[in-house]
């Protein structure tokens, strides 16, 4: 086997052109497990892998793809209700399965049903999008047997199943995917009530999924979470029960605070009949950004601290002005006069309605 540790991103083209053929076996690191993979193509490959792992059947093969943008680029139809999944979790660790009628899929294609996956490694998702075609993955190991999570398991065991080996870092987790199936019809081909069903819970827990498959929820985020982001929470809900959206927002801080809503963003968000004096002021985490489908800041460097601290959420995270197309920060009004914050208000109030607009043809 021919391995390549962290390679140079301008070297990899490179390298897959002179080593990578198209019948090729290769190791590879999705972010979170080893795995064997090929081309799509390849049939030669997918047969090889099959009889290595002394398997009969398609099931067990994923496609990754470099990203959710490919599947329409190449007229792959996915569910519309699986949209907002797909970009909430998607780079990461889930599996989605789902119906497909491209002939390209058949050789890994079980009951109609193809599982897809855009993996968390950067670098992998730059071989994919070099190799112009998904790259069909599976665990390393004879079936039924545990799944090779070393380098050691692999060069004790495995180390003849491969062609080639591109690695981009040091193998920190060995976590498998979550697998969801996703189905809007019986066994006998009739429509039924779109649901999910977990085939395997990892990382992401099925619940989480399933409650943003019912109702995808957004984050708002500014500073304290008492003056900005708690306004478009209060004022985003209202407008979506309006409209009949099934999209519910929530928000958070970059501060531990743990304070009520400011007085003044209280009293704006009571004119419109909003009574928010419940809320508590939270900070962002991990789980609370892993739950959310997009997630908006109100300035541009609020965003930057966040993408720069939870690298693996970045692809969902925009100031709020910026995902509605407009320039510029929405300024803190903490500390200032009622007539400054009822100006705050009303940018945050205008911003929302492009929001709406915008999300409501997605959902």
């Amino acid at each position: 086997m021919k391995l390549f540790r962290n390679p140079h991103p301008n070297e990899l083209e490179k390298l897959i052109t002179k080593h990578w053929t198209q019948d090729s076996t290769v190791l590879h690191y999705t972010g979170h497990m080893l795995g064997i993979g090929c081309r799509l193509s390849s049939t030669n490959a997918l047969d090889r892998i099959s009889s290595l792992k002394q398997r009969t059947g398609k099931e067990g093969f994923i496609a990754l793809i470099c990203d959710l943008q490919w599947l329409g680029d190449n007229n792959i139809d996915i569910p519309a209700l699986l949209v907002p999944i797909c970009q909430q979790y998607w780079p990461g660790n889930l599996t989605l399965i789902f119906p497909t009628r491209n002939p390209m899929f058949a050789p890994v294609t079980v009951n109609g049903k193809t599982a897809f996956r855009v993996p968390t490694d950067s670098m992998l998702r730059q071989i994919i999008d070099y190799l112009g075609e998904p790259m069909i993955s599976t665990s390393i190991n004879v079936s039924g047997l545990p799944p090779a999570e070393t380098m050691q398991d692999i060069d004790k065991r495995y180390a003849n199943w491969f062609d080639l080996g591109f690695i981009s870092s040091s193998i920190i987790t060995t976590e498998p995917s979550t697998i969801i199936e996703y189905a809007d019809t019986d066994d006998n081909g009739k429509p039924i009530i779109p649901r999910l069903k977990c085939l395997r819970e990892s990382s992401i827990p099925f619940y989480e999924i399933r409650q943003s498959f019912a109702q995808p929820a957004i984050l708002f985020v500014c500073t304290g979470n008492i003056c900005r982001s708690p306004i478009a929470e209060y004022l985003f809900n209202k407008y979506s029960k309006e409209r009949n959206l099934n999209i519910r927002a929530k928000s958070a801080g970059l501060l531990e605070t743990g304070a009520m809503i400011s007085l003044n963003s209280m009293q704006l968000l009571a004119e419109k009949g909003i009574n928010a004096q419940e809320h508590l002021s939270r900070k962002i985490n991990t789980e609370i950004l892993s739950s959310s489908w997009l997630i908006f800041t109100m300035e541009e460097a609020q965003r930057d601290i966040i993408r720069n601290s939870f690298p693996e959420f970045r692809h969902k995270i925009f100031t709020l002005k910026e995902y509605i197309g407009q320039e510029g920060d929405i300024a803190d009004p903490i500390g200032k006069d009622s007539d400054y914050y009822r100006d705050i208000y009303g940018q945050i109030d205008e911003a929302l309605l492009g929001l709406l607009d915008i999300l409501g043809g997605k959902c």
